[in-house]
């Protein structure tokens, strides 16, 4: 027997009625209800310790005890609801059966409970069903898409057409536009008729 402690990895979620979060390992008490009163479900979870190792723990054949975290009382019927849920701190007593291969060592956990004090459900040794579960999908951040070329659009004055000019220019065609041009030169008359003189 050994005994770990160490905060709750949920990479299954029990689907239990109005429990937010990831809840593990749940139950729920009942006035109405007849014998037992109690009822809980699980799913094999993860346990991370303080030294970072990792641990599979199957709750199935444990004492299980769990902190009540809900009281409702409608038309005489009281109801309790308890859970651990995922980052909750416990402590677990069982017995180790080694890795095999890539997986890691799962603990068979013959008592599960939680430090914190104040009202608890206990739960007897195999009471606790195995729960309809599904996955937890860890989030994956999204790959940052692609921005479309910003396009400017010249502004221009309503009578006068839009000019566009191109990003790159040859250092000839910039030479040429900076440089004032020179007046055309009168080409001589070749009829032979002497030009007036002004």
């Amino acid at each position: 027997m050994i005994t770990v402690h160490g905060r709750v990895r949920a990479t299954v979620r029990l689907t239990a009625n109005g429990v937010d979060g990831a809840c593990v390992v749940a139950s729920s008490w009942s006035s109405a209800r007849v014998f037992p009163r109690t009822l809980a479900a699980g799913v094999t979870f993860e346990l991370e310790t303080a030294e970072g190792e990792l641990y599979t723990i199957d709750p199935f054949e444990a004492v299980v005890v769990l902190p009540v975290r809900r009281r409702v009382v409608v038309e005489d019927t009281r109801t309790e609801d308890a859970w651990i849920a995922d980052g909750d701190e416990v402590e677990i007593e069982g017995e180790l059966q080694p890795a095999r291969g890539p997986a890691r060592p799962v603990l068979l956990a013959r008592r599960l409970s939680t430090p914190a004090g104040g009202t608890t459900h206990l739960i007897p040794p195999r009471s606790v069903t195995r729960g309809e579960s599904e996955r937890i999908e860890a989030p994956v951040a999204a790959a940052p898409a692609a921005l479309p070329p910003v396009v400017e659009t010249p502004t221009s004055a309503p009578d006068e057409p839009a000019v566009i000019t191109e990003a790159a220019e040859s250092p000839a065609s910039s030479e040429s536009e900076q440089a004032p041009r020179r007046p055309k030169k009168k080409r001589p008359d070749s009829s032979g008729t002497p030009t007036p003189i002004q």
